[in-house]
């Protein structure tokens, strides 16, 4: 689930932006509920190895460390509204291919301390962090990084600015930040662009700071045309539209891996296609890493 509870907390609270609604509209749409979504797959947790990570050397991150038998190691990121617990789904079958793997929770998923949500800011910087002490742990491995929706265009992002990172794979990603906004706003809930997607990013900017519209991942992936990246997006993304892959696959080169499944919605492609999404993605990885 991307951006729906911050689109809708905004435009309910639009009548009222200069009285307590607007105040509550965006609590809601900041911090929104984080659920345990496993989605059937087996929780790992109590196998992985628990993780504080440093953070800007004043805070810090939760993380789970699962080692593999082959020497690369992937970051899995989630997306909005969601925990470390939505990427085991993938992480069962990378482990059992041999993959190390490291799952975080983003700040904003957090229960206690949270930071608000924003469209890849504080996001970017937690995934820095545990980038850093991904290579501090494993010096000789090779690294992927793998995200879904939010967490797919923070992958790319930090790709970008990690030469090392050997292949990214991301999951229906929007490509900048308003295109993220406008198509929750008109795809999933109905609504006009104009006054909502104004309103989004203005309660935004006031509640956390930052501007969500800032986030730019097309940038990001015209910086990794050499480096190896699977494009997994929807044919029937009701949430984020698959043009936005398209440009972000564009901006990379066109040579990339792209793969559209039929009729699985936002970020249900494993759910949906599992034996083929899993060959695909290990077939990726083989020839990404060879």
């Amino acid at each position: 689930m991307p951006f729906e509870l911050w689109a809708a907390a905004i435009s309910l609270g639009a009548p009222t932006l200069v009285g307590g609604g607007a105040v509550a509209a965006a609590w809601l749409a900041l911090y929104p509920p984080a659920p345990r979504d496993l989605g059937g797959a087996r929780d790992l947790d109590d196998e992985a190895e628990r993780l504080t990570i440093e953070v800007e050397g004043a805070d810090r991150l939760n993380a789970w460390h699962l080692p593999g038998r082959r020497p690369v190691t992937l970051l899995l990121l989630h997306g909005y509204g969601r925990t470390h617990h939505r990427m085991w789904r993938y992480a069962g079958f990378l482990r059992e291919a041999g993959f190390g793997l490291v799952a975080i929770d983003f700040r904003s998923s957090r229960r206690e301390q949270r930071l608000p949500t924003t469209l890849g800011f504080h996001e970017q910087v937690d995934a820095q962090a545990a980038w850093d002490w991904l290579k501090a742990r494993a010096p000789g491995h090779r690294w992927v990084v793998m995200g879904e929706s939010l967490g797919g265009s923070v992958a790319l992002r930090l790709a970008a600015h990690n030469a090392e990172a050997a292949a990214v794979i991301v999951d229906c990603p929007f490509a900048t930040g308003r295109e993220a906004v406008e198509d929750t706003l008109v795809r999933f809930l109905r609504l006009p662009r104009w006054p909502f997607a104004p309103l989004v990013r203005q309660v935004g900017i006031a509640v956390s700071g930052k501007d969500p519209y800032e986030t730019d991942a097309v940038a990001a992936a015209a910086a990794l045309a050499d480096r190896a990246i699977l494009f997994i997006h929807s044919e029937s993304d009701e949430r984020l539209s698959p043009l936005q892959s398209e440009r972000l696959w564009d901006a990379a080169g066109r040579r990339h891996d792209f793969w559209r499944p039929p009729r699985a919605g936002h970020n249900r492609a494993w759910l949906v296609h599992r034996d083929e999404y899993e060959r695909r993605v290990l077939e990726f990885l083989e020839r990404a890493l060879t």
